[in-house]
């Protein structure tokens, strides 16, 4: 199960296929919209965005905030069960078959 994802005073919740912006305070849903794939690595956020990868390769980020606005789409050679680590300027992202340092 991916964990919570508290950023800019926004509490992100993702379940296998949905991902839902909440108000922490009261609970209130700002938004909720359904990814492709099913997703168990935790979100990580990073200079206003948010890094989504699913089981089958598939990876998204999308804009913190309370619109839901996907800003990239990529795909990786294979699933990605664990969450991702960020190190400096760096996405350390492990699959299933492959380790990747994505960054500038």
């Amino acid at each position: 199960m991916p964990s919570p994802l508290m950023a800019d005073n926004r509490l992100y919740l993702l379940n296998a296929a949905t991902m839902s912006c909440l108000e922490p305070a009261t609970g209130k849903a700002i938004w909720s919209h359904s990814l492709s794939g099913q997703h168990l690595a935790s979100p990580v956020s990073a200079e206003g965005r948010i890094y989504l990868f699913n089981s089958t390769g598939g990876s998204s980020v999308i804009a913190q905030g309370d619109t839901f606005s996907v800003l990239a789409t990529n795909r990786l050679d294979s699933g990605c069960y664990a969450s991702p680590a960020i190190v400096g300027q760096s996405l350390i992202v492990r699959t299933t078959s492959h380790l990747y340092r994505i960054g500038k």
